[in-house]
Parts: structure tokens; sequence; C-alpha cells
């Protein structure tokens, strides 16, 4: 398959939206309430209250499904563009 300028810039795009979110989240309990990783699902989540202290928890599925949208997305960009150019 051949890669066009357009799926390097939906990768590039879906990276910047998975790590931003979670850099610019960082260290923000002490100010906004819960952290929470991931995009378009969150993955990681740590605050609030429970009996022993804080929350966290840790969603391996909605982590899957995150890593394969930041795939798929410049995929299907890609796809796109290729029948685009083909006609």
């Amino acid at each position: 398959m051949k890669f066009t300028k357009s799926f390097w810039i939906a990768l590039i795009i879906m990276i910047g939206l998975f790590i931003l979110p979670t850099v610019l989240t960082f260290n923000a309990p002490t100010y906004d309430g819960n952290i929470l990783y991931g995009f378009p699902l969150p993955f990681y989540l740590y605050g609030g209250m429970c009996l022993g202290g804080p929350c966290e928890s840790f969603s391996l599925t909605n982590l899957i499904i995150d890593l394969l949208t930041l795939v798929a997305i410049p995929f299907v960009v890609n796809f796109i563009v290729l029948k685009i150019r083909k006609y």
C-alpha cells in the first residue's frame, strides 16, 4: 500500500490528539479534579474519593480501542485520498 502525504499528516494529528491531553492534564488533580488519560476513550482515571483514598482505574479495552483508532483513521484518510486521485 502506498502511503500518501495525507496519511502522515493524519497520523501526526492523531498522535497529537493522543498525547496532548495527557501532557496538558499532568498534575491537574490539585486544580481540576480527576485526571483522565486517553483519546477518544479515557483509559486511565485518577481522582475522586474511594474508601481507601483517591480512586484509580485502568481500562485495557479502552486503551486498545484508542490505539486502533490512532492507527485506523490515518489508514482511512489514505484510502480516501488514493480513491479520489484514481478518478
